[in-house]
């Protein structure tokens, strides 16, 4: 009999990054096998040259990420 705590399941989760311009990028990210991708797009604040501020930076997608 198999012990119900030994299963394994794996998830793949993929990501594919873009430069738009600038510091601003996109990512695409999510699992392939289920179809569910969805895009972030990241830009770093005026406080570094060609930063503008117009998306959350990659730093505060960590963050979040790691609050959930």
């Amino acid at each position: 009999m198999e012990n119900p705590k030994n299963h394994r399941r794996e998830i793949v989760v993929e990501a594919t990054a873009t430069s738009i311009e600038k510091w601003r990028k996109q990512v695409i990210a999510g699992q392939p096998e289920t179809g569910r991708m969805y895009a972030f797009i990241s830009d770093e604040g005026n406080y570094i040259p060609g930063g503008e501020g117009t998306a959350p930076t990659p730093l505060t997608y960590f963050v979040s990420g790691m609050a959930l």
